[in-house]
């Protein structure tokens, strides 16, 4: 929903202007728009990439998961979740075994009904009717005594990661342009969750993931004077307040009301943007420079066949001879998997077998001499 345009406004006036600096790095980004999202999905909020497919959904109304093809925006397949609600659906994000929907927009402050859904990743994947039932995980914050309605309440959020055995739920304040970050256990129930973090983002966080390959947090939102990223890294057992900070502002020549963000591999994101009077809802895809000495090459040929996989893997469209590593790190960030072969690349085809790997989630990470390019790998189909 637009709040954007008449809700900010100057309120950030020379506090921003004096404190913006402070966050400045000199590492850079490179914003490339990809394609204009189809009308279905102009409300776009959450972000996942998986299995070569971007999984969305709107904002409020219909409880559907769209997956959309990145190279064009068509939409795919519509995944309806069964049981479940759209009130203010604003984030997605998933973990070796599920899929959580975070439903705690809560702009003017007053909803009592904040709820995450879990969805089986196993079924997600194996339904043959488009429709998968979801657990609920109902919040409150230990913090929010006053329900009243409020333009300026500091209760809103637009943001959750997993990272190891708890989410977290990223505010969006809009009275004082921070971000507080909440704590919340993945098991359904009700819970009174706690604020674990406060960092002065100096605008409205939107949309938040984990990097499992780069160990790092990025977030992104936007103020009166656009859009921005905030990146945070080097912190210990979800202290996210005591790692390191960058803020980096951007351009967009359309709408700049960011929603969601996801990663593709070790550098690079993408990011979407509603639907707004400034233009239409669109995937971008951002180019980071911060992790150095990658040479993460383009390979638009290379294809995992099948994923999800059970045991045996075809990667096909191997351009580079030579020795080729292959690693799986799992969404925790720690290596599962790791094997080095030799003239084993047969018309630039590899067969690899994940014999005893556990199913999950993974980060593919494939490395020849002269590049290193990243895949997202689900094995196993069943027993997620």
């Amino acid at each position: 929903m637009d709040y954007m345009q008449f809700r900010i406004g100057n309120k950030l006036g020379m506090l921003w202007l004096m404190l913006l600096p402070y966050y400045l790095d000199a590492q850079n980004i490179n914003v490339e728009t990809v394609v204009v999202l189809p009308d279905e999905v102009r409300e776009t909020s959450g972000l996942i990439f998986l299995n070569d497919r971007i999984i969305t959904h709107n904002d409020d109304g219909d409880p559907v998961l769209y997956e959309l093809d990145p190279d064009n925006g068509a939409v795919i397949r519509k995944l309806f979740i069964n049981g479940a609600s759209n009130v203010d659906w604003e984030d997605l994000c998933i973990d070796q075994q599920y899929m959580y929907i975070g439903d705690v927009g809560n702009s003017h402050g007053t909803r009592t009904d904040l709820r995450i859904y879990r969805v089986s990743l196993n079924d997600y994947f194996l339904s043959t009717n488009d429709t998968v039932s979801a657990d609920t995980i109902s919040i409150t914050y230990k913090d929010q005594s006053n329900f009243n309605d409020d333009s300026q309440t500091n209760f809103d959020a637009a943001a959750i990661i997993s990272l190891e055995d708890s989410l977290y739920v990223f505010t969006k304040n809009w009275g004082d342009f921070h971000t507080n970050v909440y704590s919340v256990p993945k098991t359904p129930g009700n819970y009174q969750v706690n604020r674990v973090a406060r960092i002065n983002s100096l605008g409205l966080i939107a949309g938040a993931v984990q990097n499992p390959l780069s160990k790092e947090i990025m977030m992104i939102g936007y103020n009166g004077a656009g859009p921005f990223i905030f990146r945070l890294y080097e912190f210990e057992d979800g202290n996210f307040a005591e790692g390191k900070m960058d803020r980096i502002e951007f351009s967009l020549s359309g709408s700049f009301q960011i929603e969601g963000i996801e990663a593709i591999n070790e550098t690079d994101y993408y990011i979407t943007s509603e639907t707004n009077v400034l233009g239409e809802a669109t995937l971008y895809r951002v180019i980071t420079d911060f992790v150095v000495g990658i040479n993460d090459f383009s390979q638009p040929e290379l294809q995992l066949y099948p994923n999800p996989v059970s045991r045996f893997l075809e990667i096909s469209g191997l351009q580079h001879p030579g020795e080729t590593t292959i690693s799986l790190v799992d969404i925790m960030g720690k290596q599962i998997f790791r094997k080095s072969t030799f003239g084993n690349v047969i018309n630039g085809t590899l067969e690899l077998d994940l014999s005893g790997v556990p199913d999950g989630h993974y980060l593919m990470q494939l490395t020849t001499p002269s590049s290193q390019i990243s895949r997202k790998l689900i094995l196993g189909q069943t027993g997620f």
